[in-house]
């Protein structure tokens, strides 16, 4: 690898892990767990971009953090940690968080990738190795399952 190609893996890692740690805590609901998911993927990715075996930082880094998300979801019931300043934050993004992590774990890492980190139907069927028709059908599944939990939790709030 020359000093250009570290300097641009650098510059990608600096710029991408509030990002990527943002999505792992979407996924997973621990900030801490989050991180490490995190540090674990940007290692993951040195290793593998300085051996020559990543064609695109973006997709290997999401793809790498969404499945590390998921199979550690398999082993592990899902409890929602606020982070430690959670003070003010509001009511309303607490039952959205709540609702995501109701979601299939599918449906979740669509919706993560598609509306708070701002790829498009591509982007996210290479990240989890589907179709864009698959992407489409758990993009609609998951907005219908969170507009309806939402409704729920609002509903139960009120009552």
């Amino acid at each position: 690898m020359s000093g250009n190609e570290g300097d641009e893996l650098r510059t990608f890692v600096a710029a991408r892990l509030p990002h990527l740690r943002r999505s792992a805590f979407l996924m997973c609901g621990d900030w801490q767990l989050a991180a490490e998911l995190t540090r674990a993927t940007l290692a993951r990715l040195v290793v593998d971009s300085r051996r020559g075996a990543v064609a695109d930082a973006d997709v290997y880094a999401y793809a790498d953090l969404m499945e590390s998300c998921r199979k550690r979801n398999r082993r592990r019931e899902h409890v929602f940690v606020a982070s430690a300043g959670a003070e003010g934050v509001a009511a309303e993004s607490i039952l959205l968080l709540d609702a995501l992590h109701k979601l299939a774990p599918r449906c979740r890492a669509v919706l993560v990738l598609r509306y708070w980190d701002g790829f498009d139907v591509e982007a996210t069927g290479a990240m989890l190795d589907l179709d864009d028709e698959r992407v489409g059908a758990y993009e609609r599944a998951g907005l219908a399952a969170l507009e309806k939990l939402l409704t729920e939790s609002e509903a139960a709030m009120a009552g």
